[in-house]
């Protein structure tokens, strides 16, 4: 009995050291912690004049000029990416200097003894008031779950201070969820091929809320943003940059500006030196004078605007209480044809006779998860694939021809199951361009699937279903199903209530 109590005690007492690591027990409670990331103005910095690709450090004279152009535009609060060298104690002490009153310190790899002994050292520092340990590290497969764990722990137990990490928001599954003292996910409309300012903070307040919903922890984004050039398509530009953060701020969002400055030596992407609010120069761009003067964004039917009127439908609006997608061995009003991600990893079956949830046949998909013809914005695999369901056939958005006035219907309801447990996220609408959905962000659904039929409802009261080219679309990512998925679809279809 006594072995009982005292092991009982003993996790009675580590629960407590734990939420004292959290809410730094010197420090205050987790809601004054959270009172005071609240009312700082955060913005992600990384030096312009540094190359981490050569080596090659910016000054501390740089990092002061830097700076002070960030205060100028009344930031306060910096997030940065790593913790070696002049981004570790040097970086603070200037921060502290020019009057910033946070910094969540990062810490680029989890698996360097160096930068993780830096970072303790720098976190000492009172103007620190947490720890990023990674960002997009094992989506890029820099390091594994286990080294980014173990990192946590130490950094936490070090510093007392709470320590999270950064993935992109749809990697985030219920192990990432508990794996950090907050939630600090990149949120980035532009891949997700939302362009229009209005459309992209829809987007953005979407993802939020489907975080907030799935956690009890306090959920920043720590990237969001449009980049400002290197888009082949000339869908983005300065003012559409800073309607969309113009926008964001009133929101009730908790957001980090991406990025202080453009940085040259990132080239991946086309996009990737221009998300800056400076040119790495230093100077403003037009955000950039937004934030230092107030001055105005300037005009904001800017190259994504979409037209004022909605876009031609093929007639009258749909009527009745049920309207089809795909029905017994034929998709109707909608195809198939919308190919997305790693293509090369989807089959494709349908008229699938065994075992239908109704009538003589169904639709059969399987997601592999080898990352065969990427078709993505990034180089390489992209980790996920999926189909839209087109009106007309392989309609991105634009073709002034096709499309459907849904306006009638409430819901979209669809049958599905799979071979093995999976998780699979499904989708009304969300195709972006000239003639792309009204519903601009789209409807989702994060649907768990299991070996039996199940039905599933995708709720669209209130949805702007005026002009749907994209009836319905699903995705699979290997995070999530990491042996890739096999499952079958049936009864798609649009109704006016439950039936």
């Amino acid at each position: 009995m006594k072995g009982i109590q005292k092991c009982w005690l003993s996790n009675v007492l580590f629960f407590v050291g734990t939420l004292c690591m959290f809410a730094g027990c010197a420090r205050g409670t987790e809601s004054d912690w959270q009172a005071k990331i609240a009312g700082i103005k955060w913005v992600d910095y990384s030096p312009p004049s540094a190359n981490p690709d050569q080596g090659r450090e910016a000054t501390a004279d740089a990092i002061r000029q830097d700076l002070q152009a960030l205060r100028q535009a009344n930031f306060t609060g910096l997030v940065t990416y790593g913790s070696a060298g002049m981004l570790g104690k040097p970086l603070l002490g200037l921060a502290h200097d020019l009057g910033f009153e946070g910094v969540i310190l990062g810490v680029w790899d989890p698996k360097s003894k160096g930068e993780i002994a830096a970072a303790k050292e720098a976190a000492k520092s009172p103007i620190v008031l947490g720890v990023c340990v990674g960002n997009e590290g094992l989506m890029e497969k820099r390091y594994t779950r286990d080294d980014l764990a173990e990192a946590i722990r130490d950094i936490r137990e070090a510093t007392k201070k709470p320590v999270t990490t950064t993935e992109t928001v749809d990697r985030y599954d219920d192990h990432m969820l508990r794996l950090g003292d907050w939630v600090f996910p990149n949120a980035h409309p532009y891949f997700s091929n939302v362009f229009e300012p209005k459309a992209a903070v829809a987007w953005t307040r979407a993802r939020f809320r489907e975080m907030k919903d799935r956690t009890k922890q306090m959920v920043m984004f720590k990237e969001v943003g449009l980049p400002t050039d290197g888009d082949k398509q000339h869908f983005v530009s300065e003012e559409a940059q800073c309607a969309y953060y113009d926008e964001l701020a009133t929101t009730m969002i908790r957001f980090a500006y991406f990025e202080a400055f453009d940085l040259p030596w990132k080239t991946r992407l086309l996009v990737e030196p221009h998300w800056g609010i400076f040119h790495a120069d230093r100077a403003a761009k037009i955000l950039g004078r937004h934030l230092i003067s107030g001055a105005s964004c300037g005009p904001t039917q800017a190259k994504t605007q979409q037209p004022a009127s909605p876009p031609p439908t093929s007639g009258v609006p749909e009527s009745g209480d049920r309207f089809y997608i795909y029905q017994d061995n034929a998709s109707q009003n909608f195809r198939p044809t919308g190919r997305m991600g790693d293509v090369g990893d989807i089959t494709m079956n349908e008229n699938w006779k065994h075992e239908p949830y109704a009538g003589s046949s169904c639709m059969r998909f399987e997601y592999s998860a080898k990352g065969n013809d990427p078709h993505c914005e990034y180089p390489g695999k992209c980790g996920w694939a999926g189909v839209y369901w087109q009106s007309p056939p392989f309609n991105w958005g634009k073709n002034p021809e096709g499309g459907h006035d849904l306006s009638h219907f409430t819901q979209l309801r669809f049958a599905a199951r799979a071979e093995q447990p999976a998780t699979v996220e499904f989708l009304v609408g969300g195709i972006p361009g000239p003639y792309g959905d009204s519903l601009r962000d789209g409807k989702r659904y994060m649907a768990e699937l299991g070996s039996d039929w199940k039905e599933f409802t995708i709720d669209l009261r209130g949805a702007n279903l005026k002009h749907i080219i994209g009836g319905f679309a699903w995705s699979a990512n290997k995070e999530l199903n990491p042996r890739g998925v096999i499952f079958y679809l049936d009864e798609i279809r649009f109704e006016t209530s439950a039936k």
